[in-house]
C-alpha cells in the first residue's frame, strides 16, 4: 500500500470511528427535565408499570365505591390518552435543548471518470444552525411549561373521571331509594283499598272511594315501571365512566351512601381551590411556556453558527479545511414582529389564568351554595317534613278507618308522604354529587380510599406561581 493510499485509508477510517463515536454522544438533561421526568416515573411505576395496564380490581355487585373509582382511573380511555400526552411532552424536555445533528459529507471531483479530490467534511446540517445554549435553554424552558400543563390536564382528567364515577354511583342510589319508597307507598295504597273495600261491604263508604284508590295504586306502579327503566342509563354512563364498553358484561353494583362530612369551613376553601385547583395549574403552566417563549424571541438578534471540518485526502500534504459560519438577523421588523408575538403569548396567557380564576371564584361559590342549599333541604325532609307527614298518613287512615276523615284527605296524605321521600332521596344523592365536585374537580383533592395515581408534586405548584410572579415583574 503506497503513503497515497494509506492516508486516504487513515483519514477514511477516522471519518468512520469519529461517526460512530458521534451517534453515541448524549446531551446534558436540565434541572426542570430531571425534575419532569422524576415526576413522570413516579406516576408511571403506578399507573402503568412496565408499560402495561396493571390489574384491576375485580368487580362484583358488593363493589365499594372506592374500588369503582381505582377502577375507572386504570381503565379509562380519556385518562389514558392525557397520560401518553403528559408522556410526550416531558421527551420534548429533550428534543427542544438538544443541537441538531451533525453531518458527515463525502465530497468527490472527477477528471476525465478519475477521483482527483476525496474530501471527508464533519459539519453542521446545512438546513439547520446551531444555537447558542441559552436558546436552547429557553426551548427547554418552554417545552418544561408544556410539560406541566400536560401533567396537570391528567390531573384534571383523573379528577373529572372520579367525578363522573361518583355523580353516576350517586344516581343509581337515589334512583333505587325512590324505586324502595315507591314500593313501601304501593304497599300502603293497597291497604287502603283493602281499608275502602271493607267499609264498602258494610255501606259506609260508595265505590268512588274503591276507584280512587285503584287510580292511585296503578299510577304508582307506573311510576315505578319507569324509575326501574331509568336504572339503565345510568347504569350505561357508570359503565362508560370506568371504561367498560356496552358489549361487556358489568355486576351493577348495590349503590350505599355513607354521607360525607366535608370537613371545611368555607374561608378554606377558595384558598385551597387557588392552590390546588388542577385547570389554574395548567394556566400557571401555560403562562410559565409563554414567557419562556417570549425570552426566546428576544434572542432573535444574537446570531446562530455553522462549522465544518473537512480534508482533501488526495493532495500531499493533506491540506485541512475547516469553516465556520454565522447567520446574519439584518431583518429588524421581522426581530420586532417576533418580540412583539412573544409580549402578546404572555398576555393572552396571563389573561387566561385571570379569566380562570375569575371562573374558578364563581363556580365555587356556585358549589358552596348548592351544597349548603342540599345540605338544608336534607335536614328539612328527615328532621322536620317527613316525621310530620309520616303522622299526618298514620291519622288520616285511623280516621278514615274511624269514619271521620275523608278519603281525599287520606289520599293527600300518602301523595304527600311520597313526594317528601322522594324529594329526600334526591336531595341526599345531590348533596353528595356537591361535595364530590367541589372536592375533586374545584379543590384538586384525591378521592379518599383510592391508590393515588401521581407522584409527589417535584415542581410544586408554589414553585410555578413564584415564576408566574417573576415573569409578571419583566
Amino acid at each position: 500500500m503506497n503513503i497515497s493510499k494509506r492516508k486516504k485509508f487513515t483519514l477514511l477510517s477516522a471519518g468512520v470511528i469519529l461517526a460512530v463515536i458521534l451517534a453515541s454522544c448524549a446531551g446534558i438533561p436540565t434541572r426542570n427535565e430531571r425534575a419532569a421526568r422524576q415526576d413522570l416515573g413516579a406516576t408511571e411505576t403506578v399507573y402503568r408499570p412496565a408499560a402495561a395496564k396493571p390489574d384491576l380490581p375485580v368487580l362484583t355487585e358488593n363493589s365499594a365505591l372506592a374500588e369503582l373509582l381505582q377502577y375507572a382511573l386504570l381503565n379509562s380511555p380519556r385518562v389514558e390518552s392525557s397520560f401518553y400526552e403528559w408522556k410526550a411532552a416531558v421527551e420534548e424536555i429533550t428534543m427542544a435543548r438538544s443541537l441538531p445533528n451533525p453531518m458527515l459529507q463525502f465530497d468527490l471531483e472527477f477528471v476525465s471518470g478519475v477521483v482527483e479530490a476525496l474530501t471527508p467534511m464533519l459539519m453542521t446540517d446545512p438546513m439547520s444552525n446551531w444555537q447558542i445554549p441559552s436558546k436552547l435553554g429557553l426551548k427547554a424552558e418552554a417545552a418544561y411549561g408544556e410539560a406541566l400543563g400536560q401533567r396537570a390536564a391528567f390531573e384534571n382528567e383523573l379528577l373529572a373521571t372520579a367525578l363522573s364515577v361518583k355523580r353516576a354511583y350517586y344516581q343509581l342510589w337515589v334512583v333505587d331509594r325512590q324505586i324502595y319508597w315507591t314500593r313501601e307507598m304501593l304497599k300502603i295504597v293497597e291497604d287502603i283499598e283493602r281499608i275502602a273495600r271493607e267499609r264498602l261491604a258494610v255501606g259506609n263508604v260508595t265505590q268512588q272511594d274503591v276507584l280512587r284508590a285503584q287510580i292511585e295504586r296503578d299510577k304508582l306502579e307506573n311510576e315505578l315501571a319507569n324509575l326501574i327503566d331509568s336504572r339503565g342509563p345510568i347504569v350505561t354512563r357508570l359503565k362508560s365512566a370506568l371504561g367498560i364498553g356496552p358489549d361487556q358484561s358489568f355486576p351493577e353494583p348495590v349503590a350505599a351512601l355513607e354521607p360525607s362530612v366535608s370537613g371545611l369551613t368555607e374561608e378554606s376553601l377558595l384558598e385551597t381551590a387557588f392552590e390546588r385547583n388542577p385547570r389554574l395549574k395548567e394556566m400557571r403552566a401555560q403562562v410559565l411556556q409563554a414567557i419562556a417563549l417570549y425570552q426566546l424571541s428576544r434572542k432573535t438578534t444574537v446570531p446562530d453558527y455553522s462549522f465544518g471540518f473537512g480534508a482533501n485526502v488526495e493532495a500531499s500534504p493533506v491540506p485541512f479545511m475547516p469553516s465556520f459560519g454565522l447567520t446574519l438577523p439584518i431583518w429588524r421588523d421581522k426581530i420586532r414582529a417576533e418580540i412583539s408575538q412573544g409580549q402578546a403569548g404572555v398576555g393572552a396567557a396571563r389573561a387566561r389564568l385571570s379569566a380562570e380564576e375569575l371562573e374558578l371564584a364563581v363556580r365555587f361559590a356556585e358549589t358552596a351554595f348548592s351544597w349548603r342549599e342540599t345540605d338544608r333541604n336534607v335536614r328539612l325532609y328527615s328532621d322536620r317534613l317527613i316525621p310530620k307527614a309520616k303522622a299526618s298518613l298514620e291519622s288520616a287512615r285511623a280516621g278514615y278507618t274511624s269514619g271521620i276523615t275523608d278519603f281525599l284527605d287520606l289520599l293527600d296524605a300518602e301523595k304527600t308522604l311520597l313526594d317528601y321521600r322522594l324529594a329526600h332521596a334526591s336531595a341526599e344523592g345531590r348533596r353528595e354529587i356537591v361535595l364530590a365536585e367541589m372536592s375533586l374537580v374545584i379543590l384538586g383533592r384525591w378521592p379518599e380510599g383510592v391508590l393515588n395515581m401521581l407522584g409527589p408534586d417535584i415542581v410544586n405548584d408554589s414553585t410555578a406561581a413564584r415564576q408566574v410572579k417573576k415573569g409578571k415583574n419583566k
